[in-house]
């Protein structure tokens, strides 16, 4: 009976090993790196996201509400569009992340996002549900030390995702400047 249950584990094995090879090599074939630029959409299943502009400010809010940056704000408007047919979207504002040139990653300001967000009328909040084909646009606000160049954009769905989405789907990145022509390139 032993040689039997042996038989058994490695079979077990080796189709375990098949099916762990045929699924590395489907990840591998369909992940892909993405970076896009300025005013075009990076996809996560039926969810977009694109960069309408960044800007410096000096101060964001208004009367009692202004305040000035630690270090340099960056104002960046975001566009989100739900592609989907049926489902609503619930935007969180802290999925954005700006990331340095040096790849550090910053929040959203904790002290200029309420601030900028008194300026903003109650649709740039993008705080209700977004239906299915509807887009939103918002402005997020970061505080980044002075003399750091503001690199791109990253939308993060939390720390699972985070893990998972590089290997199944690639880094998807929006860039913050915008793209050179062809003519530029030369």
């Amino acid at each position: 009976m032993e040689p039997t249950s042996k038989g058994f584990a490695l079979t077990a094995v080796i189709i375990a090993a098949i099916g762990f090879s045929l699924l590395a090599m489907l990840v591998l074939l369909n992940r892909r790196d993405e970076t896009v630029s300025l005013n075009h959409e990076i996809q996560y299943d039926d969810f977009a996201f694109s960069v309408l502009s960044v800007r410096k400010a000096e101060f964001v809010g208004t009367g009692n509400s202004l305040v000035k940056p630690a270090g340099v704000f960056y104002v960046v408007t975001l566009k989100i569009a739900n592609h989907a047919v049926r489902v609503d979207y619930k935007y969180k504002r802290d999925c954005a992340l700006l990331v340095d040139e040096r790849g550090k990653e910053h929040l959203p300001s904790f002290e200029g996002q309420p601030a900028l967000e008194t300026t903003l009328g109650p649709a740039a909040l993008c705080s209700a549900p977004i239906p299915a084909g509807q887009s939103c646009v918002t402005e997020v606000v970061f505080d980044v030390p002075v003399g750091v160049r503001p690199s791109q954009l990253r939308i993060t769905f939390g720390s699972l995702a985070d893990i998972f989405d590089p290997i199944f789907s690639g880094r998807k990145r929006i860039a913050l400047t915008p793209a050179a022509s062809p003519a530029e390139q030369q």
